[in-house]
């Protein structure tokens, strides 16, 4: 969502709730807003188009109502205000889980050691640990802005682009954690990578929970 929508996404949930339904108008929006009737109508296409709400125009209105993902969104801004005003930094927890055995194919890639080497400082290990994670704590986790790891193209395929988070493990132990741009894990799975074995170092097995702290 854009930034510059939240204020009027806020408005429209209090009127609307996460699952209910609100009839407006645009005037009346402008009225309760700093806004123009003008930008109403272009932040309400916005947000229909961002997929954050979806509305029907009648002789009555507007009626507007919140998708699944403009509550996961307003949810993931919930969850980032209550960790700011926490004074802590964001932990997300996550429970080791086994990955799609790609990890050491493409962490042992020249391509992507040498940019991990150039933006970290350090020398891949071969391998990924996977972890299963609430989504919401993932966005919330990932909402802080990512160093990007380029994509790259060889004679005999392109390799995406992958997003990463230098982090703590419990406190103890740094890793990197990463979302590819291609990649076939669903929202609730996040990977780490580091310049050791994780498994090894920090004992863990399939079930184990950590947690991890944005650097």
């Amino acid at each position: 969502m854009k930034e510059e929508n939240l204020a009027l996404a806020l408005l429209l949930v209090k009127k609307a709730g996460l699952y209910g339904k609100a009839m407006v108008s645009t005037s009346e929006l402008a009225n309760q807003t700093q806004f123009s009737q003008q930008s109403i109508s272009r932040k309400l296409r916005e947000l229909e188009e961002e997929g954050i709400i979806s509305r029907n125009a009648s002789n009555q209105g507007i009626e507007v109502f919140f998708t699944d993902n403009g509550r996961k969104e307003l949810e993931s801004f919930h969850l980032e205000l209550r960790e700011i005003f926490s004074g802590k930094k964001p932990v997300l927890k996550g429970k080791v889980v086994d990955g799609l055995g790609e990890g050491t194919y493409y962490t042992s890639i020249p391509e992507y050691k040498k940019q991990f080497k150039e933006l970290f400082g350090i020398d891949l290990f071969p391998g990924t640990l996977n972890l299963e994670v609430d989504p919401s704590e993932r966005r919330v986790f990932t909402s802080k802005k990512p160093v990007e790891v380029k994509g790259f193209t060889t004679k005999e395929r392109t390799f995406g682009g992958i997003d990463c988070w230098p982090c703590i493990i419990n406190g103890k132990a740094e890793a990197i954690a990463i979302l590819p741009h291609r990649s076939n894990h669903p929202e609730n799975v996040i990977e780490l990578v580091a310049s050791y074995h994780i498994r090894k170092k920090l004992k863990l097995k399939n079930g184990s929970i950590i947690g991890l702290a944005n650097q």
